[in-house]
């Protein structure tokens, strides 16, 4: 968020506080013990859009670091009816005494957004833009403007001093149109935006003769407004103004007018119904269940799984502990089970046992109502974490001093939403290992160059796959910029130095190895491997295809498998018919965090409406990492 806006709303929370609070909260401070700990739950009351959680947390904050206060859904999102939109944990004292205000800022802010959702909504399909006005609460404008952009408007003029707008009481002043556009030219050394308010035909022509950025449609009636869009002709942006309902709104913007004002938007939206709903004991910690006996903790499974019903999905990576994948409804590689949550409307809840940013992309795809959660907060990606935003901007900037616009980032599904955004908004896309090659291909057709982010070896090896030489592949170490800069120069692509440690714990002894130990042996490896343990291998491919490969062959095939060692010992005991074996012992120590443990712990917690460890993506970088993998898509 922009730091102007971030200080605007921490004095507007100081000041309600102060209002509020005053001197003390005496009904608290004499009825509660200093050392209570309580934790809570906000919960919608009705359906609409939420907004302000930011804000919220805000209050909470400024009273008491140690309040911490967790947003189970992104500002903006639609949310129903009874559903949890955060949860807060912290001292008892502290949580009451922010109560009040962050549940009236938090109200106001989401019945804004709320009806500012139904009119945008209303003129979908057609090109009309949905704007607030200065019809604000006194010294909250800045969270009312929010409100509207996270309900989908735009922002009108957020002040008198950024935008000018001629009324109808300065063209009286003025003596007409002309006049005070005339006096407005003479001062506006600043360049702003001009835009004049007509009520009939002939004030619109004269506005339109003076070149003005926007024209106020004040009160027409629908006929007088298509009349005006015809007379306009596209050569300035018009404004709809006045009349403007729910009931009005869709007819007015078929005329084909530009923009939509609504006053009603901040100065009629009525509160969404927000409470706050406190504990009266803390929930059992991970803890306690972390004492159970397997039996106890596998029946505690299969009971939250019945009385969640169709509310629960429980997706599992193939590289996912066997005690985990039993319970699953899913099993597949990462983007399988993304889409598949994306298919699971009916679900509330999806329960991914797989690492951070695989929770990550089922949060982009699926249901903005539907709920995201892993078992294990420390499932976290050690390859993903090798690249960021602010790292790939940094080489963007370095390779397009040279390259110019010549040149298209792609980045690894097994990437943080952020990497995914950057590629999307720079025309790139995102892979798998499956269509990397393909999506390399799709790249060089467009530009000259690739950026690939964030594993340096399938990166490499689908380069080499294209025929391209090993001198025109060069490493980018984020470290070292500059010097990673100088070496890219002569470069076709660009790989990221990032990998996988349990990928890259192959090697081409290892291959030797097994072809001694078992003559004839198939060697199949995955594309996350170095380069010369793939050109050892008889084949490589990504999760699917070594699956598919097993299950094609023969009886009595024989074949050493260089991937996760869980997969390979689901696939030896599931095909018992033939010889399977690990190239060697690689184990996700990330994926191996989630046990039966911590996924009762979570199941649990949904059972009572309070999920743990959920997933989100904001929603603007959503936008753009949803994008990217549409571009992957429409590849394949």
């Amino acid at each position: 968020m922009d730091p102007t806006i971030c200080a605007e709303i921490s004095a507007i929370v100081q000041r309600a506080l102060q209002e509020d609070i005053g001197s003390g909260d005496v009904t608290t401070e004499w009825t509660l013990p200093v050392d209570l700990h309580q934790r809570g739950r906000l919960i919608v009351k009705a359906a609409g859009v939420v907004a302000g959680l930011d804000v919220a947390r805000t209050v909470f904050e400024t009273i008491d670091t140690s309040v911490r206060f967790v947003p189970r859904v992104a500002d903006g999102a639609p949310v129903s009816a009874r559903q949890t939109v955060a949860t807060i944990d912290g001292p008892a004292r502290s949580i009451l005494a922010g109560e009040r205000v962050a549940l009236n800022l938090l109200q106001r802010m989401s019945g804004i957004a709320t009806l500012t959702s139904r009119y945008v909504a209303a003129v979908r399909g057609t090109k009309a833009v949905i704007l607030d006005t200065r019809k604000t609460a006194p010294g909250l404008r800045v969270l009312d403007k929010l409100a509207v952009r996270l309900g989908g408007g735009r922002n009108h003029r957020i002040g008198l001093y950024d935008m000018v707008l001629i009324k109808d009481n300065h063209i009286a002043a003025a003596g007409s149109i002309t006049a005070a556009v005339q006096a407005v030219k003479s001062h506006n050394r600043a360049g702003l935006k001009v835009e004049v308010e007509v009520k009939n035909l002939d004030e619109l022509r004269e506005a339109l003769a003076l070149g003005v950025d926007r024209i106020m449609l004040d009160n027409m009636n629908l006929e007088v407004m298509r009349q005006a869009v015809s007379i306009a002709a596209g050569r300035t942006e018009l404004e709809a103004s006045g009349g403007v309902s729910l009931d009005t709104v869709t007819d007015i913007a078929r005329t084909g007018v530009d923009l939509i004002s609504v006053g009603a938007l901040t100065h009629s939206a009525a509160a969404l119904d927000i409470s706050l709903d406190l504990e009266e004991q803390s929930p059992v910690s991970l803890a306690d269940y972390q004492a159970l006996s397997e039996d106890q903790v596998s029946a505690r499974i299969e009971q939250a799984r019945r009385d969640l019903g169709k509310d629960l999905v429980i997706l599992a990576h193939h590289y996912q502990r066997d005690e985990v994948v039993r319970f699953a409804d899913l099993r597949g590689d990462s983007l399988e089970l993304s889409r598949a949550a994306a298919e699971v409307r009916d679900a509330r809840y999806i329960v991914f046992c797989g690492v951070d940013f695989m929770a990550e992309t089922a949060a982009m795809l699926c249901a903005p109502t539907q709920i995201v959660c892993i078992p294990a907060r420390a499932a976290v990606c050690p390859m993903a974490q090798m690249a960021n935003a602010e790292q790939a901007q940094t080489a963007w900037q370095h390779l397009t001093k040279f390259w110019g616009q010549d040149l298209l980032p792609i980045t690894y599904q097994n990437s943080y939403a952020s990497v995914k955004a950057f590629c999307g908004e720079r025309g790139g896309a995102v892979c798998t290992s499956a269509n990397a090659q393909a999506l390399f291909r799709w790249a060089l057709k467009q530009k000259g160059h690739i950026l690939f982010f964030p594993d340096e070896h399938l990166g490499t090896n689908s380069a080499l796959a294209l025929g391209i030489p090993r001198s025109k592949i060069v490493v980018w170490n984020p470290t070292e910029p500059e010097a990673s800069a100088r070496a890219a120069r002569d470069a076709t692509v660009v790989v990221w130095k990032g990998y996988c440690h349990v990928h890259t714990f192959f090697t081409v002894e290892q291959v030797a190895d097994a072809r001694r130990k078992y003559p004839g042996i198939q060697v199949v490896v995955h594309p996350e491997c170095p380069a010369e343990v793939v050109a050892a291998a008889d084949s490589s491919g990504s999760t699917s295809f070594i699956i598919r490969t097993v299950e094609s062959a023969p009886p009595g095939a024989s074949f050493a498998i260089g991937t996760e060692i869980h997969m390979v010992a689901r696939l030896a005991k599931e095909h018992p018919d033939k010889l399977i074996v690990p190239l060697a012992r690689g184990l996700c120590g990330a994926m191996y965090t989630i046990n039966p443990y911590n996924l009762s712990y979570t199941l649990d917690r949904l059972l009572v409406d309070d999920p743990v460890n959920v997933v989100t993506v904001p929603p603007e970088i959503a936008r753009w990492a949803n994008l990217a993998l549409q571009r992957m898509l429409e590849v394949n």
